[in-house]
């Protein structure tokens, strides 16, 4: 979904600063009307957007519930470095469990972090309306994003609900995750999950890690990977897809149903569940290389 989000963004991009340098052009001439076509025009500036960051330290919760338009990004000990170097954070302090960082450009309102009792509250914006074109193309995000670095402990239940957000889970252990969401990607890397939900209208789940329970994966539009530790024949599974193809292991389609609506795989006999359904995508469940 991020780089859904990127090509619909680039899309409007294109055509807005196309009528920007057209104005420019015409009006100043050349590239330094620029300049004066942002002073006439509020809905253009050419300055680079600066990346800022809110820390909130020593945190000490059970449980994780986020709403509003912001990515949530929620990491264990081991996965802190890579996290750090994927938000540009290395010249920061070092995280250490019960902290969580907001990073957002210079022109979006920060997410709202508190505690309530023993569960952190992520709250973010609503959709965010048409801010105007950056003719600088710097890396701000109208989307902010908070990362939650977490401790070894196994966390209670993570929620999650937004029209607009990526999720992403690395290196952590968690009893239940809720997300639902309208548009954006759900990722999950070196995980320990008793159970997971995700339903989502338009976006791709890649889940990598140890799936007990029942994981459950309802989408509209977008893919589902899983890369389990368990062999795939270890579960109970229940798979369906409208348009795309079903991939147990490396046979595709090997064992699934055709029929007008589509692909279904059905197999009984495990301890933990997977439901997996997309309307368009595919469906692929691999056992994680040893």
């Amino acid at each position: 979904m991020r780089k859904l989000r990127v090509f619909f963004i680039t899309c409007a991009a294109v055509f807005v600063v196309g009528v920007a340098m057209s104005i420019g052009g015409a009006a100043a001439g050349g590239v330094q009307g620029f300049e004066k076509v942002a002073e006439d025009r509020d809905w253009v500036t050419t300055g680079p957007g600066a990346q800022a960051t809110v820390e909130l330290q020593d945190l000490d919760f059970d449980a994780i519930e986020a709403t509003g338009v912001m990515d949530v990004v929620i990491v264990g000990e081991s996965s802190y470095s890579e996290v750090v170097r994927d938000y540009n954070l290395e010249g920061a302090a070092e995280p250490k469990a019960g902290t969580a960082v907001c990073v957002f450009g210079s022109n979006v309102e920060p997410p709202d972090v508190k505690l309530d009792g023993k569960t952190l509250k992520l709250t973010g914006g609503a959709e965010q309306e048409f801010q105007g074109i950056n003719l600088n193309f710097s890396s701000a995000s109208v989307y902010p994003a908070v990362l939650v670095f977490c401790s070894d402990k196994e966390i209670d239940s993570i929620k999650v609900s937004s029209a607009f957000s990526d999720v992403t889970l690395k290196g952590i252990s968690v009893k239940q995750a809720d997300i639902q969401l309208n548009y954006g990607d759900v990722e999950t890397e070196n995980i320990v999950s008793q159970g997971i939900m995700i339903d989502n209208e338009f976006g791709d789940a890649a889940l990598s890690g140890d799936l007990k329970g029942t994981t459950e994966i309802q989408l509209e539009e977008g893919d589902i990977e899983l890369d389990t530790k368990a062999d795939p024949k270890a579960y109970t599974m229940k798979i369906k897809t409208q348009a795309g193809d079903i991939t147990i292991g490396d046979k595709e389609n090997g064992e699934s149903k055709a029929d007008e609506e589509g692909y279904s795989y059905t197999q009984t006999g495990g301890e933990d569940t997977l439901l997996l359904e997309t309307i368009n995508g595919d469906v692929k469940v691999r056992q994680i290389s040893q």
